[in-house]
């Protein structure tokens, strides 16, 4: 696997991870440019993948992280990886959503609701949809262009009500929430249903079987694991969230061994201890959204979900902050960080080392 020292004691370590164990220091993903080494700039944006695999091109963008990874040493638990996904919303497309990528942008939009409410909505999965074919064979030829020097990640879903908004529209979802919940239940209920099925097929096609699976938070597990989220929860009161929310959390946990939660926004907090209280859930990744202070000013947060036995994945840290920081518990913790230079990663880590001896 491209510039990774020992994969077996990494392995050995996410293992740890997930049955949080103390390995000695926090986990730790970190990267830095491999020395004497320089790439020229690659369009990474989901706008240039979706034109390419639109035109049957899914091969250029995998060429192109390859010549990254070469180019990127991984310490810690970190392993190289490619993003295969398409578009954020595109479980969405999977149901018929048209997806639009606009010239100059980084990201991908749905074009338009496809209804404006739910009795409108046909929720038939059908394997042949134009879109999931695409992502499906932007995973396979990862996979078999990977030949094991690097991991094709688990698609990032957007699933259950996140899916339902795209599809609607934020604004006419919340109108079905509060006007037809039984019908909003019903749907929520066929759209949660596929996504065992879906996800065994993205585990097929990126031969997760023999690599294990890596998600787009760079996690890494030997069996089946998955990061779920429900971004639209933000919107809801919490009677509401555990009526739809906590039920859709609960069905995708059934298709996977390990989860992640990716914990988005302050104004989701309302359902925090409902959250903590699904057992299957091993990490919460805590984003505090847009304008909001970095997650190092959230200790209270963070110290409150490692006390309810829950690890806490960190993301915006800077490498003095891991290296200073006495509150959390190692064993349940994990940062990622990219560094200027294989000396400053070795540097980092020899002294986050030496500091849990």
């Amino acid at each position: 696997m491209y510039n990774v020292k020992d994969l077996e004691a990494v392995k050995k370590n996410w293992r740890s991870f997930w049955n949080h164990e103390f390995i000695g220091r926090p986990y730790v993903l970190v990267t830095a440019p491999k020395d004497g080494t320089a790439v020229e700039k690659k369009d990474e944006t989901y706008v240039k993948k979706l034109k390419d695999a639109r035109r049957g091109d899914f091969a250029s963008a995998v060429r192109d992280f390859e010549e990254i990874a070469k180019a990127t040493m991984h310490y810690g638990e970190s392993l190289p990886h490619y993003k295969a996904d398409l578009c954020p919303d595109q479980y969405a497309a999977f149901y018929g959503a048209e997806v639009e990528a606009r010239d100059g942008e980084y990201t991908t939009w749905i074009k338009e609701p496809v209804a404006e409410e739910l009795c409108d909505l046909d929720l038939t999965f059908h394997r042949d949809n134009e879109f999931f074919q695409m992502v499906e064979k932007s995973v396979r030829t990862a996979a078999e262009i990977a030949n094991g020097n690097f991991i094709v990640h688990v698609p990032d879903y957007h699933s259950n009500l996140d899916a339902l908004s795209a599809l609607l529209s934020p604004q006419n979802l919340c109108y079905e929430l509060m006007d037809n919940p039984e019908l909003l239940e019903e749907k929520l209920a066929q759209i949660n249903g596929d996504f065992g099925k879906i996800y065994d097929i993205f585990y097929e096609a990126g031969n997760m079987k023999e690599t294990g699976t890596l998600s787009w938070l760079n996690a890494y597990c030997e069996d089946r694991m998955t990061v779920i989220q429900c971004d639209f929860s933000c919107m809801m009161s919490p009677a509401q969230a555990r009526q739809f929310v906590i039920p859709s959390i609960e069905k995708e946990l059934e298709s996977v061994d390990r989860a992640i939660y990716h914990y988005d926004g302050k104004m989701a907090l309302g359902h925090f201890d409902d959250v903590m209280a699904v057992k299957r859930l091993d990490c919460i990744q805590w984003t505090p959204g847009a304008g909001q202070k970095r997650t190092i000013y959230w200790m209270d947060l963070l110290k409150k979900v490692q006390a309810g036995g829950k690890s806490v994945w960190l993301r915006d840290w800077t490498a003095e902050e891991i290296l200073a920081d006495t509150e959390l518990d190692p064993a349940l913790t994990a940062f990622t960080l990219n560094l200027k230079s294989e000396r400053e990663a070795e540097e980092f880590m020899e002294k986050l080392e030496k500091k849990y001896r």
